[in-house]
Formats: structure tokens, C-alpha cells, sequence
């Protein structure tokens, strides 16, 4: 169970139209009302397995860090907390085996605790964050209730948006290809038009949802029943 003052910061997420000032607001809980120094978010793609930064806060400042993209299947712990939807905690020493080098030094990153974000059953990003003292253990039951406040926070913001989408049929097609795990180079046969014409219907259905990439469509799509 969430203290109160956690559950009065997740319904001011939901009332915030703005997506950048969700996602700051979303990390700034993770500090705010948690024992962490630092709380990283980032978007993930189960169709093309990237995982791509989005922001990131300290008590002291919130900044982006959309330059930070990687391919999860790549960085093992990351990965295995995203296919089995599990929280996971890595000391020291296993995070620096186990995070690219380029990483530890520029965050400076000491023990991390790595949290899928989950909406309906599918993860659509994770958080990384780091203990206020290096390489103190965190116990199951906080991973688990950060966890919970993310679930909260993240679906309060998938939950204000509107039911209804004027979606066309090509457009409904295309993201159904898309949520099958399929390219472009394989959508434009089985729709026959141009690989530039799926693009279109995608960046199209993309703007008509209002979210900002596939994944994002894709998962919007199938929690609103347009889509399996």
C-alpha cells in the first residue's frame, strides 16, 4: 500500500497534459519519495528490442538524456528484467561486469536497481536507479513497491487518454503488422502499397494517438481493443 502523499503525486501525473513534464514528474517521485540519489527512465520497443533514454533526476536537477540508446538484448540484467517483468539488483561489482563501461563513467553509476515499467501485462520501458549509499542492499519488498507506484504512475497516463481514435482501416493495419513484430519491407507486400505509404499510415496513426513512437502506438492500439 502507498502512503498518501505518494498516491496525491500520482494523481497530479495524471492531471499533466504535457508528456516531458509526466516523465520528470514520473523519476521525481522515484527520489522524492523513495531511497534513491537517482532515478533514470527509458522507453523500450519489444519490436525492435532498443531501449532509448528519456530523462533523468537527482535531488539536485532533472535532465534529459534522450542520447542514450541501446540495444537491450545487449546488456544482459536489463534484458532479463524486461522479459521476465522482475525488478532486479545489481551491486557494485555486477554492474560494472554487466553495464557498458561508457555508462559507469559518465553517470558515475555504482550498485543500480534495474524496474520495468509495465502497462497492461506489456513493458514498454524501465527505470534505473541508484541507492543513496553505493552498493547498500535494497530489499524485495521496496523494488516491489517502487514498482507498484511506477505501474500507477505510468497508467494514470495511458488512462487520460481518449477511448475513441478515428483510426482508418489501412492505419489500423499497419499498426496490427506492427504489433506482429513485422518491418516495412515486410508490411508493403501484404498491404500493397509502398514502403513509404506504410510509413505514412504509421506516422499518421502515431500523430492520431498522440504518442511519440510505435511501441507506444502499438500498445495504445491493443489496450483499446483496435488491434490484438
Amino acid at each position: 500500500m502507498l502512503e498518501e502523499t505518494v498516491m496525491n503525486h500520482v494523481k497530479r501525473i495524471s492531471h499533466q497534459k504535457n508528456a516531458a513534464l509526466k516523465s520528470q514528474m514520473i523519476v521525481r517521485g522515484c527520489v522524492d519519495f523513495f531511497s534513491f540519489q537517482r532515478a533514470s527512465l527509458f522507453s523500450y520497443s519489444s519490436l525492435t528490442g532498443m531501449g532509448q533514454g528519456i530523462c533523468a533526476y537527482t535531488s539536485e536537477d532533472t535532465y534529459s538524456i534522450q542520447h542514450v540508446k541501446e540495444k537491450i538484448h545487449d546488456i544482459y540484467p536489463i534484458y532479463q528484467a524486461v522479459i521476465h517483468n522482475q525488478p532486479i539488483y545489481l551491486t557494485i561489482q555486477h554492474a560494472k561486469s554487466a553495464i557498458p563501461a561508457k555508462y559507469i563513467k559518465r553517470f558515475d553509476i555504482s550498485s543500480l536497481a534495474i524496474i520495468p515499467v509495465i502497462v497492461n501485462g506489456m513493458v514498454i520501458g524501465f527505470v534505473l536507479v541508484d541507492p543513496e549509499i553505493p552498493n547498500e542492499p535494497i530489499s524485495k519488498n521496496d523494488l516491489l513497491t517502487l514498482a507498484h507506484y511506477l505501474k500507477l504512475a505510468v497508467s494514470s497516463t495511458f488512462d487520460t487518454a481518449p477511448c475513441q481514435y478515428l483510426l482508418s482501416k489501412r492505419e489500423v493495419e499497419a499498426l496490427q503488422h506492427l504489433a506482429n513484430g513485422l518491418g516495412l519491407k515486410q508490411m508493403a507486400p501484404k498491404m500493397k502499397v509502398s514502403e513509404y505509404t506504410v510509413r505514412d499510415h504509421i506516422s499518421s496513426a502515431i500523430r492520431k494517438l498522440g504518442v511519440a513512437h510505435r511501441t507506444e502506438a502499438v500498445a495504445v492500439a491493443i489496450r483499446n481493443n483496435m488491434i490484438m
